[in-house]
C-alpha cells in the first residue's frame, strides 16, 4: 500500500471517478476535493473521501474566474493544515489549482486536460500579457518539480514541451462515460419515441455550449437545410452560448432547431443513441488546448462524427485516420451541406461511418483504460 492521496477536480465526472476507485485498490487513503460530482453509471468506491469545495461557475468569465480562485485558495489552506502527508493529483479544474504546487512539498503529479495559458486566448488574454507570461514561467517551475504529466493526445503533449520534457509526459487516451453506451435501434429508442423524433435524421449536439464551442456555424447549417423537414438539429445541455443560440434560431424562425436541457442518467445512452450525425465543435483558440471526453461517448453509440476546429487538430486526425465523419474549420457552411446530405441520401455511407466509429471505441473502453491509467 502506498499512503495517501488527494485528488483535486473542481468539476469531477466519471473520468475522475475512475481514477479516485482505481487509486483505491493501491492506496490507504484516496481523498476527493470537488464542488461538483457528475454521476453517469459508476460512482465513488465506499472507502473514498470526499472534500468539498466551492462549486464551479461557468456562466461567465467573472464568474469562473471567481470561482476558479476561491478554490485554489481552498486547496491551498488543506494542503497548509489538512493533507499535508498526502501526495496530490492536480486536475487542470481550476486551472491554476497546480500553483500551489510551488509553496507546498506534497509529491504530485498534473493532469493537463486543458492547457493554460494556452486556452486563455479565448478570453481575449494575449501572448504578451503579464498574466500570460507570468502563467508560462509557473507551469515551467511547477511541471519540472512534477512526478508526471498526463495529458489526452499526442497534439497536447506538443504543446506541454513548450513547458516541460518529454520524458515527464505521460499520454493517456481517455474513455466513455458509460458502458451502457451503445446503439439503439430507432424504433426501440425510447427517447425518440418520447418526442415523436423516431422518423427524423439527427445532428446532434450534446453537452456544455460554452464559449469555447462553436456552434453558431450549426445554426447557420439548419437555416440553409430548413426545407429538408426530415433533418433534425438537436441541441442538449447548457452554457455561456445557449440563449444566444436559442436568439438565433428565433430570429431566423428556425422549426428544424430543437433545444433540451441535461439529461438524467437513465436517458442519456438513449439521447446519445439518436445521433445520426454527432458534433463536437471547437472555436479555433481552443482547439489545441482539449479534447473533448464527448468525442468518445458519441463513437460508443456508433455516431458519425461532424467535428468543426482548425487544420491539423488532434481530433481531425482522429476523425480522417478512421474514417469516421467529416471535419472542417466551419468559415464556410457549404462543406457542411455537402456531407450531411450525403449522409442522410446515402444509406451505405452513414452505415459504413457509423460502423467505422463503433469499432474504434473499442480501443478506449474503461476496462481497457482504468487499471493502468496513473500508474506511475
Amino acid at each position: 500500500m502506498r499512503n495517501k492521496i488527494l485528488i483535486v477536480n473542481q468539476n469531477s465526472g466519471y473520468l475522475t471517478i475512475d481514477v479516485a476507485n482505481a487509486f483505491a485498490e493501491v492506496y490507504d487513503e484516496v481523498v476527493v476535493m470537488y464542488g461538483l460530482n457528475r454521476v453517469t453509471e459508476r460512482n465513488f468506491h465506499p472507502k473514498i473521501k470526499t472534500q468539498k469545495t466551492i462549486t464551479y461557475n461557468r456562466t461567465s468569465t467573472l464568474k469562473r474566474l471567481w470561482t476558479w480562485g476561491i478554490c485554489t485558495l481552498h486547496l491551498g489552506f488543506l494542503l497548509a493544515w489538512k493533507y499535508r502527508g498526502h501526495k496530490v493529483l492536480y486536475y487542470t479544474n481550476p486551472p491554476m489549482s497546480y500553483f500551489n504546487a510551488l509553496l507546498f512539498s506534497n509529491p504530485f503529479s498534473v493532469v493537463v486536460f486543458d492547457t493554460y495559458p494556452d486556452a486563455l486566448k479565448l478570453i481575449g488574454i494575449k501572448e504578451s500579457s503579464i498574466v500570460y507570461r507570468f502563467w508560462k514561467y509557473v507551469n515551467k517551475k511547477v511541471f519540472g518539480k512534477a512526478v508526471q504529466i498526463i495529458t489526452l493526445s499526442e497534439g497536447m503533449k506538443s504543446q506541454l514541451l513548450n513547458y516541460v520534457n518529454g520524458d515527464k509526459i505521460k499520454v493517456v487516451s481517455i474513455w466513455p462515460a458509460s458502458e451502457n453506451f451503445k446503439p439503439v435501434p430507432k424504433k426501440n429508442n425510447p427517447f425518440l419515441k418520447e418526442h415523436g423524433w423516431q422518423d427524423k435524421f439527427i445532428v446532434l449536439y450534446s453537452g456544455n455550449m460554452g464559449i469555447g464551442h462553436k456552434l453558431d456555424v450549426l445554426v447557420d447549417t439548419a437555416e440553409a437545410l430548413k426545407q429538408i423537414k426530415d433533418i433534425l438539429f438537436l441541441f442538449i445541455g447548457e452554457g455561456a452560448k445557449k440563449n444566444q443560440l436559442q436568439k438565433a434560431v428565433n430570429d431566423k424562425g428556425l422549426n428544424n432547431v430543437k433545444f433540451l436541457t441535461w439529461q438524467s442518467t437513465d436517458t442519456l445512452p438513449y439521447s446519445l443513441a439518436a445521433a445520426n450525425l454527432a458534433v463536437v465543435a471547437l472555436e479555433p483558440e481552443a482547439t489545441y488546448a482539449s479534447v473533448p471526453s464527448k468525442t468518445f461517448n458519441y463513437m460508443a453509440v456508433g455516431a458519425p462524427i461532424l467535428g468543426i476546429g482548425s487544420e491539423g487538430s488532434e481530433l481531425e486526425n482522429l476523425i480522417q485516420s478512421n474514417e469516421i465523419g467529416f471535419y472542417s474549420d466551419g468559415i464556410c457552411i457549404s462543406r457542411f451541406l455537402v456531407f450531411i446530405n450525403e449522409v442522410f441520401n446515402n444509406i451505405e455511407l452513414h452505415a459504413k461511418l457509423s460502423k467505422n466509429s463503433l469499432k474504434n471505441s473499442k480501443k478506449h473502453s474503461y476496462s481497457l483504460s482504468y487499471n493502468y491509467l496513473f500508474k506511475e
